[in-house]
């Protein structure tokens, strides 16, 4: 479990499968309300708090199910106006995406992962860029033709999936390259 402070009102969390397997549970578990749920979202929260996030009012917990890469979980507090000191609520949503999205440091970083996954047979995917980040999307009718968790230990050497959409890109973002972006850029840089 990695955890990364978004601000004093929110924290993001990585979870693995490894992550979920460690405490017994699977990634459809989440989708129920079970003790030991309740005891990894607790997990959650009081590692949170030795990264200086107090859960002092009511939070809302989002979490992204990523192909073969493990979860992604948000966990912000309410706004001030609506807390209530007597107790923490918890509100849940979980999400399963079906595309792939990862988001890298540097353009170096992206040419990286292209130089990895354009040997292997992928050429597809498109490219973004937003707030000094770049995003590789690969939609979920991208045919890949190695095992996923090939092609996603591959990326993940050189950026992190990320639960990011593709709508948010579109509109906040700037596409810089529509499609098959692995082709164009090693055909282009290597």
């Amino acid at each position: 479990m990695r955890l990364e402070q978004i601000s004093s009102d929110q924290v993001k969390v990585f979870l693995t499968f490894d992550d979920l397997k460690e405490r017994g549970l699977k990634k459809e578990d989440l989708w129920f309300d079970r003790p030991n749920v309740h005891e990894l979202f607790r997990d959650m929260v009081l590692e949170a708090e030795q990264l200086g996030f107090q859960a002092d009012r009511s939070l809302s917990v989002e979490v992204y199910a990523l192909p073969a890469q493990g979860m992604v979980v948000h966990i912000s507090k309410a706004p001030v106006e609506d807390a209530d000191e007597d107790y923490i609520e918890m509100d849940i949503m979980v999400d399963e995406r079906h595309d792939i999205m990862f988001q890298f440091e540097t353009f170096e970083d992206v040419l990286g992962a292209c130089q990895s996954l354009y040997p292997i047979g992928i050429r597809g995917g498109r490219l973004y860029s937003k707030d000094q980040m770049f995003y590789l999307y690969f939609p979920k009718r991208l045919e890949i033709p190695v095992a996923l968790d090939r092609f996603i230990a591959l990326t993940s050497e050189y950026g992190e999936a990320s639960p990011v959409s593709p709508v948010l890109l579109k509109e906040h973002g700037k596409q810089l390259m529509q499609e098959y972006a692995v082709h164009q850029l090693y055909t282009t840089f290597f």
